[in-house]
Parts: structure tokens; sequence; C-alpha cells
């Protein structure tokens, strides 16, 4: 059976790739603050296994210990894979006007956890001769700066960063973790529309995701979550791989 560790799975792009993978017979952990309860009915009627784990993000200091009860019964397990997809764009503001409690939240959630959890994965699961993936959900905005979005492109690329680095380290390991970070794009999500309700005074480029928005542009969590999976049965990613899914 495949196992997936999916952070964020209680909305958007996380719920959509759980219910696919439900479907698909696979094992899944999510971490989230809330339960969806659609996706616990969803367990009952297909093969997969649903477990979820309410934690906030924002308190690293429990990562590693969380990771650690996740991994400690994997038996018959044939492939394990970490999607570090949980995000926020909380302060969306210029850097100098954010709050500084706001500011420190967003870095927890967006580059400190998936760094901690990435950490803890990688030294519980070095030693196991099978398939082991680490996924980031990254963004375009990690390679390209937008002004109000300070906090959320820094993490970003910090997150790409680390995929590269981690992806080197890997290269010579016996049993190596495959890490990649992906960017999917303009997805229609809760996030879109935290975005379209944006001031133009904290971000300048609201007009611009407004117009994708009018004229049909954003992507489904459902057709999103669709092609990642695939890439991923189809080992479509290099090792620290920084990719884009509209390209792929």
């Amino acid at each position: 059976m495949d196992m997936y560790i999916i952070t964020g799975g209680s909305k958007g792009l996380g719920a959509a790739i759980i219910r696919q993978l439900l479907e698909q017979g696979a094992a899944v952990h999510y971490m989230s603050r809330s339960e969806n309860q659609t996706l616990r009915q969803a367990a009952l009627r297909v093969e997969g296994q649903l477990t979820f784990h309410a934690y906030d993000l924002a308190q690293t200091e429990g990562l590693d210990s969380l990771m650690e009860r996740i991994l400690t019964n994997c038996d018959g397990v044939s492939s394990i894979t970490l999607i570090n997809n949980a995000g926020m764009l909380e302060p969306m503001t210029s850097i100098g006007r954010a709050d500084p409690n706001d500011l420190q939240r967003s870095l927890q959630v967006n580059l400190v956890a998936p760094a901690v959890l990435t950490n803890s994965f990688i030294r519980l699961t070095q030693a196991w001769p099978i398939m082991k993936r680490v996924v980031g959900i990254s963004s375009g905005a990690g390679r390209k700066p937008y002004p109000g979005w300070g906090a959320y492109c820094t993490a970003k690329a910090g997150l790409d960063m680390l995929t590269r680095c981690v992806g080197v380290e890997q290269l010579n390991q016996p049993h190596p973790v495959v890490i990649c970070s992906v960017a999917p794009g303009v997805v229609d999500t809760e996030m879109q529309r935290e975005i379209r309700a944006a001031s133009e005074e904290d971000f300048p480029q609201v007009s611009r995701f407004t117009r994708l928005h009018e004229q049909g542009e954003l992507r489904s969590p459902e057709d999103t979550a669709q092609q990642l999976i695939h890439l991923l049965r189809t080992n479509a990613f290099e090792q620290g791989e920084i990719a884009d899914l509209r390209t792929k």
C-alpha cells in the first residue's frame, strides 16, 4: 500500500489530493487545525484509509514527535510520500506594515514547519529500502517578488532552496529520499478569494488576480490534484527539481 502524509488537507488543493488518493486505495494521514467531515465520510466508501491529526503547524516544536507517531506503524507500506501542502498568505501587506506576530506565524507555517517535517521524515526513513518522497507545494511567488507578499514570497523561496539542498544531499545515499518543489499555478481555492478581497494598498496587483478569476483562468483543485498525482505515480520529477505544473 502507498502511504501519504499531507499538511493542510482540510480544504482546497490538499482536500482534492486526499480524495483522489483515497479512491486509489492509499493510506493517508493529514494534519490540519480542523477535520474535514466530508473527507471522513468519503473514506468510509473507498478502499483507502484516512487518519486525521489535529495540529496547528505554527506550533513547530511538536512536529518531530508527531512524525514519529505517524511513522511507527508502516508495515506493508510499499512507498511513503510527505506532501508539504499547507500555506497561508497573511500578512498580505508590505514589509514595514506587517504585525510582527502575523509575520512570525506566516514563516512558521510556510517554511519552518515544512523544514522540520522534512528533517524528521528523512531522519526516520533514510534507511528504509522503499520509495520515499517529499513534495513541497511551492509557488511562482518563490521565484518572483510580489509587493505585499514579502512573507509568502520569502517562505516559498526558502522552500525551493531547501528542496535543492536536500536533493544534493540525497544523491549518494543508498536509500535516497526523492524531493521536489512544485508550483501548481493559479488554483481556485480560498487563498485566491483572500487575494481578490485585498486592498490595492496592501496588494497592488489585486486587479490582475481579479481578472484571472473573471476570465475563467483559474484551475480547479481537482484537475490540479489529478495532474500532480499522475506525475508522482510516473516518477516524473527529478531529484531536487523545482517544477511548475503548467509546464510539465
